[in-house]
């Protein structure tokens, strides 16, 4: 008998998809079979094979997607905290940053985040930030609505507010306080993600201050915590 044998039968699936896995057999990105071809393939009970995909979703291998099926998860790429922003550090690793706006509107009646800003009005943003077409990061940015009024008709058409900050008022980020958690992803946010609601996310607060610990803005973020292993870097 072989020392695999010994094992528990949900462990012994566990362990073939996961060496289908690392030799590329089930490529990332990509879907499972379904569930009746996978059982009759390793001749197992449907039970025994959920067990078996549930640990690897634990693992962050897999990822089911709701009404979609489990997918092969991405390699996971190490996303640097700095006072970069997001397409400085996706551009930064040669992949391709996208930000596409989910909503945006001025805010006069968010005197929490207006007063953090130090600021009367708020622009607010909600963006699914993108790596290579593929959601990364569910993003609500607030930015000081008179202060860098200039910048939103760049940030609204899908540009950095950053890079909007460098070229229309020459300001570069000089520091930030930041608040991580995790949690699971909400109702509304799960979709957009492409994860299922109790997908375990980062949920991270930055506030970025410049050169004079004035507000340059408050981003509220979530991201998959399989797609992603988190540096902080000053």
């Amino acid at each position: 008998m072989t020392q695999d044998g010994l094992l528990p039968l949900y462990e012994q699936v566990r362990r073939k998809l996961l060496s289908e896995i690392e030799d590329g057999r089930l490529a990332e990105g990509s879907f499972l079979p379904p569930e009746f071809e996978l059982c009759e393939t390793y001749g197992v009970s449907r039970i025994t094979l959920r067990r078996a995909v549930g640990d690897l979703c634990a693992e962050g291998l897999l990822v089911r997607q709701q009404g979609r099926g489990t997918l092969v998860a991405p390699r996971k790429m190490q996303l640097t905290i700095s006072l970069s922003g997001f397409s400085d550090v996706v551009e930064g690793r040669g992949l391709k940053a996208g930000h596409r706006i989910i909503d945006s509107e001025e805010r006069a009646d968010a005197p929490a985040v207006a007063a953090r800003l130090r600021a009367e009005h708020v622009f607010r943003f909600v963006r699914l930030l993108e790596t290579d077409d593929r959601p990364m990061t569910l993003e609500t940015l607030y930015f000081d609505a008179v202060r860098f009024a200039d910048a939103f008709g760049p940030v609204a058409a899908g540009g950095s507010f950053f890079s909007s900050l460098r070229s229309a008022y020459g300001i570069e980020p000089a520091g930030a306080e930041r608040v991580i958690d995790v949690g699971f992803a909400g109702g509304s946010e799960a979709p957009l993600l492409g994860v299922s609601a109790t997908q375990p996310v980062y949920r991270i607060e930055k506030l970025v201050l410049d050169g004079e610990g004035r507000p340059l803005a408050l981003s509220q973020s979530v991201t998959p915590c399989h797609l992603v292993t988190l540096a902080v870097k000053n």
